[in-house]
């Protein structure tokens, strides 16, 4: 409900005013029962919360109340100014306690206003701190996104099997963690200032803005590298590389994305090293650590190869094998380390003297076994014999004292001669023993 404007707030009071007096005007002898309709002026008041005007009509009835009595036709009796006062008093009354339940009211109000107030800053105080919280979680998912698409690429990285193929993932990984900067990776050497400024400290660098950075002139930047990282990337230790990170804008990069950058690096070099010593176990387990040649356990296995290879292409290939002659006196005579020395002199003619698709390994002791692949027995014999004057031509020197190193060969050839690799073998190994026991030193193919 609307509050009266100024005027009506003096207009309505006046004409009740009015109305009032000009009744006991026209019926003066009933004052005592007209002079109380002046109590709607307070009724009036109160309602319309009027506090300033009241007071002067509150005068002016108070006034009325003691000068009518004596206008009155009945003359200024005891009865007619006795009432007078009696209702000038309860109007006194009424206005009393109008105005002190207005401003009880007004005082509820008030605190009503106050507490609202209060309450009103606490919702909007409950709302800031919905918003930051909002915004904190918004900002938590998406760290915990990054995290997790992180997370996903170098489980992704860790599953490489070529250290070329973890360096891609690792640059792949660094383009989508950083969108829009440039991400390189860079093997080998130092090249530039931040590469030695990495070396040197082996600890990353970080520019976060590269015009208010006071460690390095502004000239060793370029027109898009105003935000910078450089990390270095291990090897077993050893400092093999970098990786750089650049963006056009300021406070592109900040302590966290350089932890995060850090930590692929960091997975990256263990992914390399895995494989390098994956591949080192798996080499171990088909190679001689004496002489580098295959085992006898792999040379099975590529003969398995090379039988399906020529029954599919049907082209043969052959087998040697090869035994050093009285091997057993250079490690009576001279010590088990001449006999070392031989069996890698031999291992060395050998593993040379043969083609790269052809396949060398050491059967055992002092035997070794030889796959000649794509050639037949004929062929295989020009090879042995080869590989038979070469060593024979090579000078050995024990303590001083000068020595020749010879070995015997036998060789059978697929399918022809054995169509499994235990025919093969056996065959290429009866005539190495044929070898032996015609005077050594030879190569033998019947």
């Amino acid at each position: 409900m609307t509050r009266p404007n100024a005027f009506t707030k003096v207009a309505v009071p006046a004409a009740i005013l009015l109305a009032v007096g000009w009744s006991i005007w026209l019926w003066p002898s009933h004052f005592l029962w007209v002079y109380p309709a002046s109590g709607a002026l307070f009724l009036w008041f109160s309602w319309s919360g009027e506090r300033e005007v009241k007071y002067i009509f509150l005068f002016l009835v108070t006034a009325a109340g003691f000068i009518m009595p004596k206008l009155s036709p009945e003359g200024d009796s005891l009865f007619l100014t006795a009432g007078a006062i009696a209702e000038t008093i309860s109007l006194w009354l009424l206005f009393y306690a109008l105005s002190h339940f207005e401003t009880a009211c007004i005082a509820a109000r008030q605190r009503l206003e106050a507490e609202e107030e209060e309450a009103a800053e606490k919702v909007k105080n409950l709302e800031d701190e919905l918003a930051r919280y909002r915004l904190h979680l918004d900002s938590t998912l998406a760290r915990i996104r990054d995290k997790g698409a992180l997370a996903a690429a170098i489980h992704d990285m860790g599953s490489a099997s070529t250290p070329d193929e973890v360096r891609g993932r690792l640059e792949t990984l660094l383009r989508e963690y950083f969108p829009g900067a440039s991400v390189e990776l860079r093997t080998g050497a130092p090249r530039d200032f931040a590469d030695n400024w990495v070396a040197e400290r082996k600890i990353p660098l970080l520019v976060r803005n590269s015009d208010a950075d006071s460690r390095f002139n502004r000239g060793f930047f370029g027109p898009a590298e105003r935000s910078f990282m450089a990390l270095p990337l291990y090897l077993f230790g050893r400092l093999v590389g970098f990786v750089r990170a650049a963006a056009s804008e300021p406070d592109r990069f900040k302590s966290e994305d350089l932890r995060g950058a850090e930590l692929a690096c960091t997975l990256a070099g263990v992914s390399m090293e895995n494989i390098y010593l994956f591949d080192k176990v798996k080499e171990l387990a088909i190679k001689d650590g004496l002489t580098g040649l295959y085992t006898h356990r792999a040379f099975q296995g590529r003969v398995e190869e090379e039988i399906l290879r020529a029954a599919r292409s049907k082209v043969p290939f052959s087998v040697i094998m090869a035994d050093i002659d009285h091997f057993k006196s250079y490690n009576d005579n001279f010590g088990h380390q001449a006999g070392d020395t031989v069996l890698k002199a031999v291992a060395e003619v050998f593993a040379g003297g043969v083609r790269d698709i052809d396949f060398v390994s050491r059967y055992g002791g002092e035997e070794f076994a030889l796959v000649i692949t794509g050639a037949d027995k004929a062929q295989a014999a020009a090879v042995a014999e080869n590989l038979r004057r070469t060593l024979e031509a090579r000078a050995f020197n024990f303590g001083g004292r000068p020595s020749r190193v010879t070995a015997s060969f036998g060789v059978a050839e697929f399918p022809s001669e054995g169509a499994a690799a235990s025919q093969l073998v056996r065959a290429s190994d009866e005539r190495l023993y044929k070898a032996k026991e015609g005077g050594r030193n030879r190569v033998v193919l019947e």
